[in-house]
């Protein structure tokens, strides 16, 4: 029922109730009479309804006219312009269109709109015309259906009766638009009764749009004349309940302002009636819903002016019981709807970071899970060089057992009789090279000797060793290459070549107090190349390096420690300079040409008092006639020693404490297979001797031997050095798919493929065959599980490796053959990367030609049996390095890097058919200086692509998402307040996962990262559960099913390592 239907005189004839309403009544009411049809009257603005606030001052009201005398017909004007009063009347009062007259209810929300908006046809030609409340256009309302009270309240149009419904009221422009003369000036409006209010002006205000006749009421009942009927059981009350005294009285106004978008044309203005007669008992004055006076307390609204709800309302109604609890039960139901709602926008509105989780999860040991029966432990370490000071034995050289090689140190305090593991702190090269201490000084340096990496270690003891920091090796440039090292009185000396602009090597050497900090000097006026080898006796620093102009070794020299540098007139053309070709005695400079023999079969030895004038002193005979000679000098307490290799699997050793006359001191022999290259003798006298031998096909293992002054050599036992011996075991992919996971590796030197229904147990499988293999990569596709990595086919000759299972649990090796075969003057061929898309396979890695130059290869597969290799890429391939792919919506997508150093750009190719590839441009981030990618997936509709940057001489990892195939791209950093690197990217319908480390690279904690767009992350440190702490903890593989996430990693110290399973949810609030 309209909030403003009021009682009508009751000695007028009631109007006639709109179809579909049944006039509400009272046991007091009068029968009804036939009724008659009245003029409806339509406010254009009837938004004035719901302004609120405290009541305007009123302006003086002008003399009422006696109650007699009324106003002609004739005065009544609607042929004046609007806006135009009539003379002699009064002007109309003007209400702000922000404040309601005092007793004005504002419609309410929970009334049901009577249905769809008619044009008006004659709309109101003065928006500001006096008008009384019972005329005002109602605001449509929020769907609901009405309750109709009263006697008559069962004959609503959903609840059948025979009761005679009233005839519909005229819609006619007559009936709308009849005059004031035409049917004179009635009691409700004359301004001059004391019992009337004064009319108020509805301002302009933006209208709720109503919905069309076209689209129908929100309950689609609308009538053939556009009058709505009424929908509701008349027994229950609703949301059309309109009761001024329920929670609808009072709707709120900012709410109904907010969605009142545009000011309707005259045409769509709704109407409203008055329909029924009043119950007994119930005011008579419409305009009592205007009556000023002070607001009363408590909430504001109401139908009438005198506060609580009168009692003819309560008499009136035969479902007041009902009703009284249905009003504040619908009220609460809705803002219960309308908070849930806004919940709702609020959290799908809310930023990706919140709404997507991941949980810290767990971490459990995978060592035995991830194993595979054979025959070795696929480690490979290597001893490079010995010293030793006082009874301190340090013995050096490198373990690059897959997947975590390290520098490797191995101490002894006694001479050699025991040894353990060194403690190495920071992160540098894995391959140490050289060593030298004495005086609670050491140096080692490592590295690639092309040049390729470097490494220095400082130690006070020879046990705890710890990397010199980027900053201290700034005298170190790029193309610098340190051949050896010395220690001298004021601290160490090392030299070296450094590339020239012609390609060739130039002299330069480095020195330090602490080896620490150095200090370059570059030596190209020496009239030498690249320094080889050097000895220091106090500051006095003598050196070997390769003459500029002929052949054989020239000698330079040092006074100072290695600052400032000649060349002496001493040039030997026998003699190659080799590190271990020079030693020093008590008082004199030893040079021994290494691998030489002359045509009697000796080696002759060279003096020096003070390094200038060089002469043959002595030479070295008795040496086996299968020897090569020399391969290295030793410098020890008691005098020099040189070693000789006799045969392929014996060492003979002599000694001299002069450099002229020497005898034999021991043989080192049943060496099958072994190579010694470091030597040293304690000042006990203990002759130290160590190396490697090839154990397995897979195998290289460590040799160490230790002969006494008077006895035999022997084997020294290694295997009960604590942290020494590690088992190689790498899991480098993982995927899922059907509730079933399958990883994929190497172990022991074997490719390996583990195999889980629920993460927690593993099932292993081992390929077989002989050297090294190993799987990178697994997808599921059309045709079931593709595997794929390499395998060795020969010494220094590698081949794919592919394995395919249609269930998961058996699987068979495809053969190399076709275009997954090697060329046959190509060294390497391998695959690193497997994708699946709806057409196939597509398989990525590289290619190393007789040259040594490596270029991609790509391949696409349709039936895992023929396989095609892709013959056109962007400019052939040159200089780029595929590191991963992703099938598309398109196609295929393949993400890598191309050139080095500063030059380095991430690259992007595309593919429709896998086999034809266009390249986009390269990718690299504001500010940085270069970038590469290294994972690529599809996520929703865009691609994602995690890469690593250099920005300002710090590494930083990055993501780049583009909406567009590719063809450009928007990057974000990944947070990340220390060093980072990223291993693996997993996509699913929640977000996007990636892990890797987060910390001081070799002493950093396991991370991963969330993202439910591509650019915004955030970033979960993994610290429990073996997922941090001390040393190296990293992720290197993860998938997503479903909500649960499987990641696989590594917790390595310098004397430990372990694999890791982690397991964790990913759940999103949208």
């Amino acid at each position: 029922m309209p909030p403003f239907s009021s009682p009508v005189p009751e000695d007028e004839e009631p109007q006639e109730p709109p179809r579909g309403r049944r006039p509400y009544g009272s046991p007091t009411a009068e029968p009804e009479a036939e009724p008659r049809r009245r003029p409806r009257r339509l406010v254009n603005r009837p938004d004035k309804l719901v302004a609120s606030g405290p009541p305007r001052p009123q302006p003086p009201r002008p003399p009422r006219q006696d109650a007699g005398s009324r106003a002609p017909a004739a005065e009544r004007r609607d042929d004046l312009p609007p806006g135009v009063v009539p003379a002699g009347v009064a002007p109309p009062e003007v209400v702000d269109p922000g404040v309601l007259p005092t007793g004005v209810v504002p419609h309410s929300w929970f009334e049901k709109d009577d249905g769809p908006p008619r044009p008006d046809p004659d709309p109101p030609r003065d928006p500001d015309a006096i008008i009384s409340p019972e005329n005002v256009h109602r605001v449509p309302r929020l769907p609901g259906p009405p309750v109709i009270h009263g006697p008559n309240a069962a004959h609503s149009p959903e609840a059948p009766s025979d009761a005679p419904q009233g005839p519909p009221v005229s819609e006619s422009p007559q009936a709308t638009q009849a005059p004031a003369a035409a049917h004179g000036l009635d009691e409700d409006e004359s301004d001059g009764l004391p019992s009337r209010a004064r009319p108020y002006v509805a301002a302009p205000l933006p209208l709720i749009d109503a919905p069309s006749p076209a689209q129908g009421s929100p309950h689609g009942d609308a009538s053939g004349d556009g009058d709505a009927s009424v929908e509701g059981d008349g027994d229950s009350p609703a949301h059309g309940d309109t009761s001024a005294y329920g929670p609808s009285a009072h709707g709120d106004v900012a709410s109904r302002a907010d969605v009142m978008p545009r000011d309707p044309t005259p045409h769509e203005q709704p109407e409203v009636r008055r329909v029924g007669r009043p119950p007994g008992g119930r005011p008579t004055r419409p305009d009592l819903l205007v009556a000023s006076g002070p607001p009363r307390p408590g909430a504001p609204g109401g139908r009438h002016h005198r506060g609580p709800a009168p009692s003819a309302v309560r008499r009136a109604s035969p479902v007041r019981g009902r009703r009284g609890m249905a009003a504040p039960v619908a009220v609460v139901l809705t803002l219960a709807l309308v908070i849930a709602g806004t919940v709702i926008v609020w959290r799908w509105n809310a930023p990706a970071g919140p709404a997507l989780r991941l949980a810290a999860g767990s971490g459990r040991s995978g060592d035995d899970l991830f194993t595979v029966p054979s025959a070795g432990d696929g480690s490979n370490q290597v001893l490079n060089d010995m010293a030793s000071t006082g009874r301190t034995v340090v013995a050096v050289g490198s373990d690059t057992t897959s997947p975590t090689p390290r520098p490797l140190f191995l101490v002894s305090s006694d001479s050699g009789r025991t040894w353990r593991l060194g403690q190495v702190s920071g992160a540098t090269t894995s391959t140490v090279r050289r060593v030298v201490g004495g005086g609670g000084r050491w140096l080692a340096i490592g590295g690639d000797p092309a040049g390729g990496g470097r490494g220095l270690w400082t130690s006070a003891d020879g046990l705890a060793w710890t990397a010199v920091e980027e900053s201290g090796l700034a005298a170190f440039r790029n193309g610098d290459v340190v051949a050896d090292i010395a220690r001298t009185r004021s601290g160490f000396v090392a030299v070296g070549g450094t590339a020239l602009a012609d390609g060739g090597l130039g002299p330069v050497a480095w020195w330090s107090a602490d080896g620490r900090a150095w200090q370059r000097t570059d030596l190209r006026e020496l009239d030498a190349f690249d320094l080889r080898a050097v000895v220091a006796r106090g500051d006095t620093v003598v050196a070997v390096a390769r003459p500029a102009q002929g052949e054989g070794s020239r000698v330079v020299r040092s006074a100072d420690g290695g600052r400032t540098w000649r060349a002496t007139g001493f040039q030997l053309p026998e003699a190659l300079p080799r590190a271990g070709s020079l030693a020093v005695l008590p008082k004199q400079f030893l040079l021994v040409p290494t691998r030489q023999r002359t045509v009697e079969g000796t080696v002759r030895v060279y003096c020096s008092p003070s390094g200038e004038q060089w002469a043959q002193c002595g030479s070295i005979g008795g040496l086996d006639g299968e020897s090569p000679g020399v391969e290295s000098v030793i410098t020890h307490p008691g005098g020099v020693a040189v070693v000789a290799q006799a045969k392929l699997d014996s060492y003979a050793v002599l000694n001299s404490s002069d450099g002229r006359t020497w005898t034999k001191r021991a043989d080192l022999s049943g060496l099958k297979g072994a190579t010694l290259r470091g030597f040293t003798i304690t000042q006990s006298g203990t002759l130290l001797a160590g190396g490697d031998r090839a154990a397995a096909d897979v195998d290289n293992q460590l040799v160490l031997l230790s002969a006494p002054p008077r006895g035999a050599a022997s084997r020294v036992r290694l295997a009960d050095v604590e942290g020494l011996s590690r088992i190689a075991r790498q899991t480098n992919g993982l995927a899922a798919h059907d509730g079933r996971y399958v990883a994929v590796g190497s172990a022991s030197g074997d490719a390996g493929i583990w195999t889980s229904l629920n993460w927690k147990s593993w099932t292993s499988m081992s390929l077989g065959g002989p050297r090294e293999q190993q799987l990178a990569d697994v997808v599921h596709g059309r045709r079931g599980w593709l595997a794929a990595g390499s395998t060795q086919a020969g010494i220094g000759v590698t081949e794919p490796l592919l394995v395919s299972s249609g269930d998961g649990r058996s699987w068979k090796t495809i053969p190399a053959t076709g275009d997954l075969g090697r060329a046959q003057d190509h060294t390497r061929l391998a695959v690193t990367a497997v994708a699946a898309g709806p057409d196939g396979y597509m398989l990525a890695g590289e290619d190393t030609n007789a040259s040594g130059v490596t270029g991609p290869a790509l391949w696409f597969t349709r039936d895992l049996r023929k396989f095609t290799r892709s013959r056109k890429l962007p400019q052939g391939g040159a200089g780029v390095r595929v590191h991963d792919l992703a099938a598309t919506p398109d196609g295929y997508v393949a993400v890598g890097a191309a050139g080095g150093g500063d030059g380095e750009r991430g690259v992007v190719w595309v593919s429709e058919d896998g086999l034809n590839w266009k390249a986009r441009k390269r990718l690299l981030p504001d500010g940085a200086s270069s970038a590469g990618l290294s994972h690529v997936t599809a996520y929703q509709d865009r691609l994602v692509a995690i890469g690593a940057a250099r920005v300002q001489g710090a590494r930083r990892v990055f993501a780049a998402v583009s909406r567009d195939d590719g063809t450009t791209w928007s990057t974000a950093w990944l947070p990340a307040e220390k060093a980072a690197d990223v291993d693996d990217l997993a996509a699913t319908d929640q977000g996007l996962v990636a892990v890797g480390w987060h910390g001081a690279p070799g002493d950093a904690d396991s991370a991963a990262w969330i993202s439910q767009d591509g650019t915004t992350w955030t970033r979960s440190d993994l610290t429990k559960d073996r997922l941090g702490g001390p040393g190296m903890q990293w992720l290197a593989a993860v998938t997503v099913a479903g909500s649960e996430v499987v990641g696989l990693g590594r917790s390595t110290t310098y004397d430990a390592d372990h694999l890791i399973l982690w397991t964790s949810t990913l759940t999103s609030s949208r």
